[in-house]
C-alpha cells in the first residue's frame, strides 16, 4: 500500500514562517526591555499574527492516499472518497467536484497570479490531465494547483483503472471548531489590548 503524499503550499510558507519568527522574537524583545506585564499584554496581538500566519499559509494541505483525497482547509476539513469525485479543476485553485455537484476548494494549492499565468507556454501544459482545449496555465507543472492536481489526477486514474469507480457519495466534511475558537479568542483579546493601549482621540 503506497503512503499516503501530502501536498501543502510552497509559496506562502517562507512568509508565514518569518512572520512567526518575527512574533516570537518581539515576544522575547519585550520580555527584555518591559518585562512580563508587558509580555501579557502585548502577547495577545503578536500570538494572533503568528496564529493567523500558520493557520493560512502553513497548516493547509491536499493528502492523496488509497482510498480517498483529503482537502484540509483553514477551517474545514474535507475527505472525499475517490468513488465520488466526478471531476477535477484547477480554475481558481485545486477544485474538487463531487458526483452530487459540491465543489471543493484546496485553499493549499492555488492557482498562479496573473503575471505566471501569462507567462505560462503552451508546451508546460502539454502533458498536464484533462483535453487540450481545457487546459490553463493553472495546470502548469510548477505550480501549485497544477501541481496537486496532477497527483490528484494519478491516483484517481489508477482507482479507476482497478475498477474501483462508481461507488458514489460518502464525502465528509469536519468544521475545525478548535481552529475557530482560538482565533475567536485570539482576535477578542487583540482587540480588547489594542483599545487599552492605543491613544483615543
Amino acid at each position: 500500500m503506497p503512503e499516503p503524499v501530502v501536498f501543502r503550499p510552497r509559496g506562502g510558507q517562507i512568509l508565514a514562517w518569518v512572520a512567526i519568527v518575527v512574533c516570537a522574537a518581539s515576544l522575547v524583545l519585550i520580555l527584555v526591555t518591559d518585562g512580563p506585564l508587558a509580555v501579557v499584554l502585548w502577547s495577545s496581538p503578536l500570538v494572533l499574527i503568528a496564529w493567523i500566519a500558520w493557520l493560512l499559509y502553513v497548516r493547509p494541505s491536499v493528502t492523496v492516499s488509497d482510498g480517498f483525497v483529503e482537502i484540509d482547509n483553514p477551517f474545514r476539513t474535507h475527505r472525499i472518497p475517490w468513488g465520488d469525485i466526478d471531476d477535477i479543476d484547477t480554475r481558481f485553485a485545486l477544485t474538487v467536484t463531487t458526483t452530487g455537484g459540491r465543489r471543493i476548494r484546496a485553499w493549499a494549492a492555488p492557482a498562479p497570479g496573473i503575471r505566471r499565468a501569462l507567462a505560462t507556454r503552451r508546451e508546460e501544459v502539454a502533458e498536464s490531465p484533462g483535453d487540450g482545449d481545457t487546459r490553463r496555465p493553472s495546470d502548469a507543472a510548477g505550480t501549485e494547483s497544477g501541481d496537486a492536481s496532477l497527483i490528484v489526477h494519478r491516483r484517481l486514474d489508477e482507482y479507476r483503472r482497478t475498477g474501483g469507480a462508481g461507488r458514489t457519495g460518502g464525502s465528509v466534511s469536519t468544521l475545525g471548531v478548535a481552529r475557530i475558537a482560538v482565533t475567536s479568542v485570539l482576535l477578542a483579546a487583540s482587540v480588547v489590548t489594542l483599545s487599552l493601549t492605543l491613544p483615543h482621540g
